[in-house]
C-alpha cells in the first residue's frame, strides 16, 4: 500500500468538499487486515459523529473503486480530537499559540522530547518558545497538548 498516495487521494476527495485531512494512519497488525485510521476535521465548528460516519462510507468506497488498497482493510475515520497531530505548515501557523509535545526523530540536546509552546512556522522550521526550532522532517511527531481545566470550564 502506498500511504503517500493513499493520503493524497483521500485529501483531494474531503478538500473538494471542504474538509481537511488532518492525519492519516496505516498501522499492520500481525496476520490481520491494515488498519487505516482517517483523522478529519472541518472549520469552523468541527466534524460530528453524523460527518465520520457518512465520511467513513464515502472513503471505503472511494478505496473500493480506485484500488488503491489491495486485499481487505478496517477503515476507521474520525475528528483529531483534543491533542490533534500537526503534521503541515498550515497546523503550525493555525495553531500558534497552542502547548505543544514534539517528538524528533532524533535527540537535539539529548532528548527528544520538547513541551513547548507553538510560535509558529518559518524558513521550513517549525517555531517554538524559548528559541527553539526544529525543522519539519525532523519532527517524527507533534500533538497539541490541550488543557483540560480550560476545556472543563467551557462545558459547564
Amino acid at each position: 500500500m502506498d500511504k503517500d498516495r493513499l493520503f493524497q487521494e483521500i485529501d483531494a476527495l474531503l478538500s473538494a468538499e471542504g474538509l481537511e485531512l488532518s492525519d492519516l494512519r496505516v498501522l499492520r497488525q500481525p496476520g490481520g487486515k491494515p488498519l487505516i485510521q482517517v483523522f478529519i476535521d472541518k472549520d469552523p465548528g468541527g466534524v460530528t459523529l453524523d460527518d465520520c460516519g457518512a465520511w467513513s462510507d464515502k472513503i471505503g468506497a472511494h478505496l473500493d473503486l480506485t484500488e488503491i488498497v489491495t486485499g481487505g482493510y478496517i477503515l476507521e475515520v474520525s475528528s483529531p480530537g483534543v491533542d490533534r497531530a500537526l503534521r503541515r505548515e498550515k497546523d503550525f501557523t493555525r495553531f500558534a499559540g497552542s502547548r505543544v509535545h514534539v517528538r524528533l526523530k532524533r535527540p537535539v540536546n539529548n532528548s527528544r522530547n520538547y513541551h513547548a509552546e507553538l510560535k509558529g512556522f518559518a524558513d521550513g522550521k517549525v517555531l517554538l518558545s524559548d528559541g527553539l526550532a526544529f525543522p519539519l522532517e525532523d519532527i517524527e511527531e507533534a500533538r497539541i497538548e490541550p488543557d483540560y481545566d480550560e476545556i472543563l470550564k467551557k462545558h459547564k
